[in-house]
């Protein structure tokens, strides 16, 4: 089968040889023993000395900053004491993904150490994101004295208000973008914040959290941080990294800090799902794409209250974990068979030759941003999916610039709300409304010129050529992710080809050339004759197996 790649594939690396600064870059590769290649990457991220070189691999407490700098740090802190000493009871209110579970654990471990009355609420995703008015009112039958929200609340306006009057106190601790007014609520933190003085803007929800806890260690004569600070990092490096956060600056700090104590000496709880996902070696890739589904997938269609109840109680047991493990195979099966379905509505009503692909259907409201990110892979344009009640998702095709949330806006005048970002939005809309909206849409759309993704790799590198030690190298360059991405590289036509399927569908394929073993997921259904010679852009993949993963390909 021939299968031609629609991504352009660009090399973004002019030769080493030729960089006008290439003695430095091969002095600092010298120095921290790493390949030239890898240390001209560091070096384009902006690292150029040896202090900051060093720095970069290796990360360590020290270079946490100091929690006070944050505005409203100092005030929460003594509330938070307070309330402990006066016996109140504190809610804290998380959100249903991994960011909001990690970050409710967390802050729910460090109180419960301190001693406080303290209890966790997520809510269902059927209840939409963040603290409601209707949480409030729920919440206030309850005896609850101060609220503390994590990776929530900064756009809760009416639900700070319906606290005020019900006379309980609210600490916002989030991390998302600031759209208006500050909430108007006990106090407010948040690295986003204009008039803050923190240094680094792009912590997680479960790095404030984070913050938060250490300030309240900081502030206790008796107590080490250095030494409890590991009973909290593990919590936010999973929030940091299934978030896509950014992997530099404090973010790098937390989650090479909270991978080492992954494999190193893991909490029980985290033990027990490692060993059961049979994880030999925890890394940035085994968080994204095995840890943090489990998670997700528990906000996307179950209770994930019942996620932090598993996280902070040390006597969860293998079968509670496996029940977790097993919704997040229902939510792929789910998955996979409502994509099937959305493809064949868009087939079916021809909308795959739309600029912008507008699909509704009888889809769960848990996973259309799964289902529109399928579709903008498949299709390369842009998906909007809409559920039949109205709560659409939005995806843009990854590797273009393309802005989903701009012909969003233009069209809101067919739309109950939305909201978003460039790569991804959400929108809830009128069902007599979706077929006057998908026309404007494309309307909005219909001169602008088409996006073709594009995929940049650092080198070509023969895959039968690849030098085993560069596995070790790249290793010390880990997390890798948003802001330190995998480095990628180009092999050449190659053939003498081996390929097995695997999966529950045979959608995955395993390919071994010249010993070595490449994985490529959702190729399978390009494998219906054998591909007699490929080329592909591939990044290595598990340090420990010493296996790589196919980013793209293209085949003869």
């Amino acid at each position: 089968m021939n299968y031609k790649s629609t991504k352009t594939w660009i090399e973004v690396n002019p030769s080493l040889e030729s960089h006008p600064n290439k003695n430095l870059i091969h002095y600092l590769a010298r120095s921290t023993c790493l390949d030239p290649l890898l240390m001209y990457e560091i070096y384009k991220q902006g690292f150029k000395t040896e202090e900051q070189v060093w720095k970069f691999l290796f990360p360590s407490i020290n270079h946490l900053h100091d929690p006070f700098l944050m505005n409203d740090m100092m005030k929460s802190v003594v509330r938070i004491i307070q309330a402990m000493k006066r016996k109140e009871s504190i809610l804290i209110f998380g959100d249903y993904d991994l960011d909001g579970i990690s970050s409710s654990t967390l802050l729910y471990t460090c109180l419960k150490f301190f001693g406080a009355d303290v209890s966790i609420r997520l809510p269902i995703r059927h209840e939409g994101y963040g603290i409601s008015t209707k949480a409030i009112e729920e919440i206030s039958n309850k005896g609850i004295a101060l609220i503390i929200t994590v990776d929530n609340g900064s756009s809760a306006h009416d639900a700070m208000k319906a606290a005020k009057e019900k006379g309980i106190e609210v600490i916002v601790t989030d991390h998302h973008e600031i759209l208006g007014k500050h909430p108007d609520c006990y106090a407010f933190i948040n690295p986003k914040r204009s008039d803050n003085l923190y240094p680094y803007p792009n912590l997680s929800g479960a790095g404030v959290a984070f913050k938060l806890v250490q300030a309240l260690f900081q502030v206790t004569a008796t107590l080490s941080w250095e030494k409890h600070m590991w009973d909290f990092v593990e919590m936010a490096a999973l929030g940091t990294i299934a978030d896509l956060m950014p992997l530099d600056g404090e973010n790098r700090v937390i989650c090479t800090l909270g991978i080492h104590k992954m494999n190193s000496n893991p909490q029980p709880i985290l033990k027990k799902l490692i060993d059961l996902l049979r994880i030999s070696y925890v890394d940035s890739s085994k968080i994204g794409f095995q840890i943090a589904p489990i998670f997700n997938a528990i906000g996307r269609i179950d209770d994930p209250n019942r996620a932090t109840l598993a996280l902070t109680n040390p006597h969860t047991s293998e079968k509670e974990l496996k029940d977790l493990i097993a919704i997040n195979s229902v939510r792929q099966t789910l998955s996979k068979n409502q994509y099937l379905l959305a493809e064949e509505i868009i087939l079916t009503n021809g909308w795959n030759h739309d600029r912008i692909i507008v699909v509704e259907g009888d889809f769960h409201h848990g996973i259309i941003g799964i289902i529109a990110a399928r579709i903008t892979e498949n299709f390369q344009k842009p998906a909007i999916v809409i559920t039949q009640s109205g709560t659409g998702s939005a995806r843009t095709v990854q590797g273009t610039d393309f802005s989903i949330i701009q012909p969003i806006k233009s069209c809101s005048e067919f739309l109950v709300k939305y909201g978003g970002h460039e790569g991804a939005a959400g929108l809830t809309i009128e069902m007599d409304k979706i077929e006057s909206f998908r026309r404007a849409i494309q309307l909005v759309v219909e001169n602008e010129p088409i996006k073709q993704p594009i995929i940049q790799y650092i080198n070509q590198m023969d895959i039968k050529k690849f030098p085993q030690m560069l596995f070790n190298d790249l290793a010390a360059l880990e997390p890798f992710g948003m802001g330190n991405p995998k480095p990628i590289f180009y092999c050449p036509m190659t053939s003498d080809l081996k390929y097995e399927l695997f999966g529950k569908l045979n959608d995955h394929v395993k390919l071994t050339i010249h010993k070595k073993e490449l994985l490529a997921f959702s190729k399978g259904r390009y494998l219906q004759d054998k591909w007699s010679s490929l080329e592909f852009l591939y990044t290595p993949n598990c340090w420990k197996d010493k296996n790589f993963l196919i980013h793209d390909l293209r085949s003869i």
